[in-house]
């Protein structure tokens, strides 16, 4: 896979793989609610979108100001920083029908860790492998 093809394939599976995670977590803890099920595919979206071009972007620089030293932390901050600027597009004005909550840290902690691991598999299978 190479060129936009392959970003596209890329985006679309992590776009189902993440919305599944959305899905799975909202069912199983009342403290993250997401108040218009529709909603759940588009949230999933916009995380993808983040996850697939911003980790990119801020993995390199976190590793530099932290001399790699917690390289291995780094994928879960990255992915918490990325679940909290998802939950910040959607507390948009016109974005507001969807209403993405996510009530507490350690909420905000399990389902970081979650999509971090989600992410790493995602990783493994789509970029890491096709290349090996």
């Amino acid at each position: 896979m190479d060129g936009a093809t392959g970003i596209l394939i890329k985006i679309g599976v992590r776009l189902v793989v993440f919305a599944a995670v959305f899905w799975l977590a909202a069912h199983r803890s009342p403290k993250i609610v997401i108040e218009k099920k529709w909603a759940t595919p588009i949230i999933a979206f916009v995380f993808a979108i983040l996850n697939t071009t911003l980790y990119w972007l801020l993995m390199p620089v976190l590793n530099v100001v932290t001399l790699g030293a917690v390289g291995f932390v780094m994928p879960f901050v990255v992915n918490a920083l990325l679940l909290l600027a998802t939950v910040r597009v959607f507390q948009i004005q016109k974005l507001r029908a969807m209403h993405l909550e996510i009530q507490g840290v350690f909420t905000l902690v399990w389902l970081a860790a979650a999509l971090t691991v989600v992410h790493g598999a995602l990783w493994v299978a789509l970029d890491y492998l096709p290349t090996r």
